[in-house]
């Protein structure tokens, strides 16, 4: 598909924004149209990409690694856009008009590539069919879902598709939602779950029992209740801690990191299940005492701390693929509005980033420590953006005159004014 090549080699060598004119312009000799008619009407079907992306791409980084579960949001103008309105952007802190999808990343030891994604539809879309046939949503999508429940598919997905993943990484959104962390337990599957300092749990293991009738009125007490402990919040059990052990955590630009981290075994609580369920405790900090951070994971039969405190950080990893996206793939740069050109666009962006760091893993045998950017300097230089001359420079300020005239015109034609031809 040449489309697909030119589209993609665009996204990495495109020397601006990668919008499709840029692309158009810079990196290949298919006009801005084609590629938005490539985009947001062609037939060909993502699904098909993503799923060989989930086959060769974990392959490609082995067995036995983390998938990361969070959300990245883009900031859009307007309310065409597919999934578009006011909410919260994690990757840019605050809330904001914009799109927001769910991603699935697959990491070891640092090697790290996006493999799945969903777009969230807020319950102001799938409560408008007009609106999601203007967006061109199929009809089985016009259904409201949860981020969690969207995570869970893809999870479901990652397993179906026979990944061999170690455990599960996820933030405090998706941990604070304890019938998903119920569904994995239920599929035999380990997390590692960030949660909030309000979550509480029961630091020893309740014992249940009916309490004796107090009295001689009232019914005979038939309902067992805890009677040897008390829910606590995590933030205070912290302070009950006097054990704590150094552990390095990976590499880092100030050397390496480092942190102070313990381990309690606690039972979480679902509310829609009668036994509270034992997990592990992690609690992390840095050598200063600040940021704390609390995760569960249900991987009992794992005793080692430092191992246990690096499976707690290996969601930093699904972070730094939505930077690497964003600033060497065009992940926000994109000029579509409809439901299969986003999945277009974001399955194409997810073969970027496979490209750029599979060539990345072949020059780490010969020159240790190249990282991702140079990389795409690299793919630069041996596939290098459209020389510019004189002339074509000349054409593309012409071409750009055309449009933007022939934009005013159609503009003024649908409000239906007037509009005075240029001498």
């Amino acid at each position: 598909m040449t489309h697909a090549y030119d589209y993609i080699k665009g996204l990495i060598t495109c020397p601006q924004k990668c919008e499709l004119t840029q692309i158009s312009d810079h990196c290949s000799d298919i006009n801005n149209q084609a590629f938005s008619h490539f985009l947001s009407q062609s037939p060909w079907d993502y699904r098909a990409l993503r799923n060989w992306l989930h086959d060769v791409g974990s392959r490609f980084i082995g067995k036995n690694g983390a998938l990361v579960i969070d959300e990245c949001g883009n900031p859009k103008a307007g309310s065409k856009s597919v999934g578009v309105r006011r909410q919260y952007l994690g990757n840019i802190g605050k809330v904001d008009n914009g799109q927001v999808g769910v991603f699935l990343a697959y990491v070891k030891q640092g090697t790290r590539l996006l493999l799945d994604f969903r777009l969230y539809l807020p319950k102001s879309w799938t409560s408008d069919p007009k609106r999601c046939e203007e967006a061109g949503i199929p009809s089985n999508e016009q259904v409201f879902r949860t981020k969690a429940e969207l995570a869970y598919e893809m999870i479901v997905e990652a397993v179906n598709a026979g990944i061999h993943f170690s455990h599960i990484c996820m933030d405090g959104f998706y941990g604070s939602q304890p019938w998903l962390l119920t569904k994995l337990e239920q599929i035999n599957l380990i997390y590692v779950a960030d949660i909030g300092v309000t979550v509480r749990v029961y630091p020893t293991e309740p014992v249940y029992s009916v309490p004796l009738r107090k009295g001689s009125r009232g019914k005979e007490p038939s309902r067992k209740n805890v009677f040897n402990t008390c829910r606590v919040r995590v933030d205070k059990i912290v302070k009950t801690i006097t054990h704590w052990k150094h552990v390095r955590i990976r590499k880092s630009m100030d050397g390496f990191l480092e942190v102070k981290f313990t381990v309690i075994k606690v039972w979480r609580i679902d509310k829609k299940i009668s036994k509270p369920l034992p997990v592990w405790l992690l609690i992390r900090k840095e050598l200063d005492d600040s940021d704390i951070k609390y995760s569960f994971c249900n991987a009992l039969e794992i005793q080692s701390w430092d191992r246990l405190a690096k499976m707690q950080s290996e969601r930093y990893w699904i972070e730094r693929s939505f930077q690497d996206a964003i600033a060497l793939a065009g992940m926000a740069d994109y000029q579509v509005r409809n439901w299969k050109a986003w999945h277009h666009h974001m399955s194409l962006v997810l073969v970027a980033m496979f490209w750029i760091t599979k060539e990345q893993c072949v020059l780490l045998k010969e020159v240790k420590e190249v990282s991702l950017p140079d990389m795409v300097r690299i793919i630069i230089l041996l596939v290098p953006p459209k020389v510019q001359t004189s002339l074509t420079v000349a054409k593309r300020i012409l071409k750009n005159i055309r449009n933007r005239r022939d934009s005013r015109k159609s503009k003024m034609k649908q409000k239906k004014r007037v509009t005075l031809s240029s001498t």
